[in-house]
C-alpha cells in the first residue's frame, strides 16, 4: 500500500507544479524511448535481482464451478518496479513528474498465473498504460477475469466451505533475476461486491521464495450461503416424505391408499429430477445431501411396499385361514377364558356317606382359548408399527444429516 501512497503524492505534486505543454511531454517521451530496449529487464547489476511488488484488488467473485473445479474472480493488480532507464530530471522538462507510457513500449514483468484453468498466459493485453515517475518507479495496473483451478470438496453441501488460491510469478525468471513479492498481505476490498451464493471468510496474499522460483499466492476462503438449498431442496423433500407417511392414517375402506402412496412417490421422483441441476455433479467426493435424498426416495418406495402388504393382510378371509396364535400374541391381544365347569363327584367315608353322593363344581382351567383376532386387526397393528418405525427413521436421518453437515 505504500506504493499507492507514493504514487498519489507524485500526482498531487504534479498538479501543483506549473503545467507543461504537449511539446514538452513529447520531448520527454522521445528522450526516454531513445535507445530503450524493452526486451532487457531493468537492472543495476547482473548479480542483484530486481523486485516486482504486487498488490491485488478484488472486485467480485464471478464463478465457482464445483464440477469442473473452476474459480473465477474479477479484479486488478497494482504492480510496481524500478527502471533506472526511465528516470529523468523534472526541472529539465518544466516540472513533469509523471508520464504514461504504452504497455507495448516498455519492459513489463510477465506476471503469469501458474494454476490457470484454461491456458497459461501472462497478464496484460496492451491496453493499460504504465505510469512512470521521474525517479524511475513504474506503476502498472492490469485487470481481468482471472480463472484458476481449484480443488473442490462438496461433502457438506450446502454447508460447505471452499479454499481456492491463485499463484502468480514472473514466468521464466529465476529468483536471482526477478523476485516476485507482495509487500502487503491483505487484499484490497474497497471495490468489492458481495456474491449471492458465496460469503468471503478470509483472504490474504503470501510470498513464497524458493531456490528455484519465487511466487505469490492469493488465497480465499469462502462459505456457501445455504438458504437456497435448504428452502428449495431439503425442506420440500422432508415435507413430501412426511406426506407419504400419512398414508397409514388414511382409512383402508377409502380405497385410496395405494394410489396415494404411488402418487407421492412419483412426485418425489419428479422433484429429484428438477433439483438435480442444483446438486453438485461430482462423484469424488459425493455430497452427503445426495445420500440423504436417496435415503428418502428408498423410504418412500418401502412405504409403498408396506401399503401393499397391509392391504393384502386386511382383505384376508378369516374363515379360510384364521390368524395364527403367534401373530395374535404379537398384536398384543388378550386371552379370555371360555371353558366350562366340570362336575366332580366326591366319595366320602362309609360312616359319613349319605344316601346321595355329594357333588361340587370346580372351574376347568385347561379349557382356554385366544380371543378372536381378525386379519383386519392384524392389518391395523401392522400399519401402526410401520408408521412409528418410518417416522423414527425420518427423524434420525434428518438429525444425522444436519449434525454431519453443519
Amino acid at each position: 500500500m505504500k506504493w499507492l501512497v507514493y504514487f498519489s503524492l507524485c500526482v498531487i505534486f504534479t498538479d501543483l507544479a506549473i503545467p507543461a505543454n504537449i511539446t514538452e511531454v513529447n520531448t520527454l517521451y522521445t528522450d526516454l524511448m531513445s535507445g530503450y530496449n524493452k526486451y532487457i529487464r531493468p537492472l543495476t547489476s547482473t548479480s542483484d535481482p530486481m523486485y516486482v511488488n504486487v498488490t491485488f484488488s478484488l472486485l467480485g467473485i464471478k464463478e465457482f464451478d464445483e464440477v469442473n473445479g473452476k474459480f473465477s474472480v474479477n479484479g486488478f493488480f497494482m504492480i510496481t518496479w524500478s527502471d533506472s532507464r526511465l528516470a529523468w530530471a523534472p526541472l529539465l522538462y518544466n516540472n513533469i513528474y509523471t508520464i504514461e507510457l504504452p504497455e507495448s513500449k516498455v519492459w513489463i514483468p510477465n506476471l503469469t498465473l501458474l494454476n490457470s484453468y484454461e491456458r497459461v498466459e501472462s497478464l496484460g493485453r496492451g491496453i493499460v498504460p504504465v505510469t512512470v515517475t521521474s525517479t524511475g518507479k513504474a506503476f502498472w495496473s492490469p485487470g481481468d477475469v482471472i480463472s484458476s483451478a481449484c480443488d473442490v470438496d462438496v461433502t457438506y453441501y450446502p454447508f460447505d466451505t471452499q479454499s481456492c488460491s491463485m499463484m502468480l510469478t514472473c514466468f521464466g525468471f529465476a529468483p536471482t533475476a526477478i523476485v516476485t513479492q507482495a509487500p502487503d498481505t491483505e487484499i484490497n476490498m474497497a471495490f468489492f461486491s458481495e456474491h449471492g451464493t458465496w460469503e468471503l471468510l478470509d483472504k490474504k496474499i503470501n510470498t513464497f521464495l524458493n531456490p528455484g522460483t519465487s511466487y505469490i499466492s492469493i488465497s480465499m476462503d469462502m462459505k456457501r450461503r445455504p438458504a437456497f438449498a435448504v428452502i428449495n431442496i431439503v425442506l420440500p423433500m422432508l415435507f413430501m416424505v412426511v406426506l407419504n407417511l400419512l398414508v397409514f392414517v388414511l382409512p383402508v375402506e377409502s380405497g385410496e391408499r395405494l394410489s396415494y402412496s404411488i402418487t407421492v412417490l412419483l412426485a418425489i421422483a419428479v422433484f429429484l429430477t428438477l433439483v438435480g441441476d442444483n446438486l453438485p455433479k461430482t462423484s469424488k467426493p459425493t455430497a452427503i445431501l445426495s445420500y440423504f435424498l436417496l435415503a428418502d426416495l428408498v423410504l418412500s418406495s418401502l412405504i409403498c411396499v408396506f401399503v401393499i402388504l397391509g392391504l393384502a393382510i386386511y382383505y384376508k378371509d378369516d374363515s379360510e385361514k384364521p390368524v395364527p396364535k403367534i401373530i395374535a400374541k404379537l398384536c398384543c391381544h388378550r386371552r379370555k377364558r371360555t371353558g366350562g365347569i366340570k362336575n366332580i363327584t366326591v366319595v366320602e367315608p362309609y360312616n359319613e356317606r349319605s344316601t346321595e353322593d355329594k357333588k361340587f363344581s370346580v372351574p376347568d382351567n385347561e379349557d382356554e382359548d385366544w380371543e378372536k383376532v381378525t386379519w383386519k386387526m392384524v392389518s391395523n397393528c401392522f400399519d401402526w408399527i410401520v408408521f412409528v418405525t418410518c417416522l423414527v427413521a425420518i427423524i434420525i436421518s434428518t438429525i444425522l444429516y444436519f449434525f454431519m453437515t453443519m
